[in-house]
């Protein structure tokens, strides 16, 4: 019997999926993955940018959360 735990996987999953494969660039500037900003010193605006290997595993890893969230629902609700 489904639960709320499997229905909070599924659901937590694919959003975090579709935000990261959507939006690749904005979701790394939110991680921690880029680097700590705190230590710069600078005009504002002036971020380095973020290289497109960087874009394209953010989108492989949304691409993983979506496969995870559709296998979790899959073993649940089928």
């Amino acid at each position: 019997m489904p639960g709320a735990r499997e229905l909070l996987a599924v659901v937590l999953g694919a959003a975090l999926g579709v935000a990261f494969f959507a939006a690749p660039r904005t979701m790394l500037r939110l991680s921690v993955f880029v680097g700590p900003n705190r230590r710069r010193r600078g005009d504002y605006g002036t971020d380095e940018p973020i290289l497109a290997r960087w874009t394209w595993a953010a989108r492989g890893l949304g691409v993983v959360c979506l496969a995870i969230a559709a296998f979790i629902a899959y073993q649940t609700y089928a």
